[in-house]
């Protein structure tokens, strides 16, 4: 039976380190032990949770009080995006980051967490969102296609096979 508990956001600074790095940490694990070893199977650390701060905003959802889903939001291009995959866009937003704790998912995190993204495109005067995942099993690519993003292209950057997807924003 689902939570009746609402989810609840807010932007993550340093003292939610730990909480977001638990819920990382936790994804990685449960991937690396359904999917084995591959490049999801990286742990977060405090340390590097706390130093993205600095040219992204981190997202933090929780359910009574217990951290159950992140994300990471930047209009700073990340290493593995290549733009010239995407739709032209004049004010893209890219999302990392974005991890549910396994004891959380297939209760709508994901998905509340992903319209929850497209709150935050507003003041920040988006017209796109873009993403890569992992063209593996253990990649969200059927999760992101079922969420209304569009594949736009496959790569792989340093030997990670990727897929990339956008979501066009309407002014």
């Amino acid at each position: 039976m689902p939570p009746t508990s609402p989810l609840l956001f807010r932007m993550a600074g340093e003292r939610d380190a730990a909480d977001v790095v638990r819920v990382r940490v936790a994804a990685a694990r449960a991937l690396t032990a359904t999917f084995g070893t591959g490049p999801w199977s990286g742990e977060s650390t405090e340390r590097g949770m706390v130093s993205g701060l600095r040219d992204a905003d981190i997202v933090l959802a929780t359910r009574d009080d217990v951290a159950v889903g992140t994300f990471r939001l930047s209009t700073r291009k990340p290493w593995a995006i290549d733009r010239a995959y995407f739709t032209r866009a004049t004010r893209p937003l890219y999302l990392t980051d974005m991890a549910v704790h396994p004891a959380a998912q297939r209760q709508g995190v994901g998905r509340a967490l992903l319209a929850y993204v497209d709150t935050l495109a507003r003041p920040y005067g988006a017209d796109a969102i873009w993403l890569d995942a992992y063209d593996a099993a253990a990649g969200a690519g059927n999760f992101y296609a079922a969420c209304g993003y569009r594949e736009c292209g496959r790569r792989s950057y340093r030997d990670t096979p990727l897929v990339y997807f956008e979501r066009r924003l309407i002014p």
